[in-house]
């Protein structure tokens, strides 16, 4: 199981998702559905700062998260 609690403030993470793409950064938070007003965008968000910029990845595309 993916501890997202721990993921979300870690300094050093690859996360890799189900259709095999890799992001590696820091943690840079979550946003649930609810947190979201436009019903197009209401889904679990886990977000990636990659240096460059945050990247946000619906949690449930989400395979692992391994931290470094």
């Amino acid at each position: 199981m993916i501890n997202l609690e721990k993921a979300q403030w870690a300094d050093n993470i690859i996360v890799i998702l189900k259709n095999g793409e890799k992001f590696q950064g820091s943690g840079a938070g979550i946003l649930m559905a609810e947190d979201f007003d436009d019903s197009e965008y209401q889904y679990d968000t886990f977000y990636v700062n990659n240096g460059v910029k945050s990247i946000a990845l619906k949690i449930e595309d989400i395979k692992e998260i391994i931290l470094k």
